[in-house]
């Protein structure tokens, strides 16, 4: 018997921000890694604090880079204001 998943209403969202976590892997790669929402279930549940609480789809985009095109994406990162 498998176990039921909690119900809840789909709901729309949209990113605020996105980050790539990086990482430098042992045989000289680079290796990016984020997690990509795909979905949100609103459950109409609260947790002990009262935050509502919701179930959430997910898939992880990952890219391997060299170590120079690590170094060429984080220097055109700049804030903007």
């Amino acid at each position: 018997m498998q176990p039921q998943l909690p119900q809840g209403k789909a709901i729309g969202f949209k990113p605020l921000t996105e980050e790539w976590n990086y990482y430098s892997i042992d045989d000289g790669y680079v290796l990016g890694v984020k997690l990509v929402l795909t979905k949100v279930l609103k459950t109409g549940q609260t947790d002990p604090s009262g935050a509502p609480i919701y179930i959430i789809q997910h898939q992880p985009a990952i890219q391997v880079l060299t170590h120079e095109e690590y170094r060429n994406i984080t220097s055109r990162s700049t804030i903007q204001k």
